[in-house]
């Protein structure tokens, strides 16, 4: 199994979170503000320059979304894209890239899954100590 990139795990992240948040039409200043940071901080996170992320905002950011963490990962892709359909563009995108490798596009997640439910017992173990 490959190593996880951080830097491309934060990007991913931080795209999803900012698609979520203009999907639901919301300011940077109003979701800090429901979360108790400061709005710099989410510009950061979702432009995936937030190195220090901790899982306890990440879940904070998840429940203010009401969207799972495996959405947030984009784990479950398809919901990402409800969360934001405009329109015809985003069916037609989900469409092609179904029907040009639909099973190696669920096993491809499934990988995914696994194995970042792997770091993320690490990560909870090492928070527990």
């Amino acid at each position: 199994m490959k190593s996880i990139d951080i830097n491309a795990l934060l990007s991913t992240l931080g795209h999803n979170l900012h698609t979520i948040r203009n999907a639901r039409k919301e300011t940077l200043q109003s979701v800090a503000e429901d979360i108790g940071i400061t709005h710099p901080v989410i510009s950061k996170i979702e432009n995936g320059r937030y190195p220090n992320l901790q899982l306890n905002l990440l879940v904070k950011l998840c429940n203010h979304y009401n969207v799972s963490l495996q959405q947030a990962l984009s784990l479950e892709v398809a919901n990402i894209f409800q969360l934001t359909n405009n329109g015809e563009g985003h069916q037609k995108l989900i469409g092609q890239e179904l029907s040009s490798g639909y099973e190696l596009y669920i096993q491809q997640l499934l990988n995914e899954n696994k194995f970042l439910k792997e770091q993320s017992n690490q990560l909870i173990d090492k928070l527990g100590r």
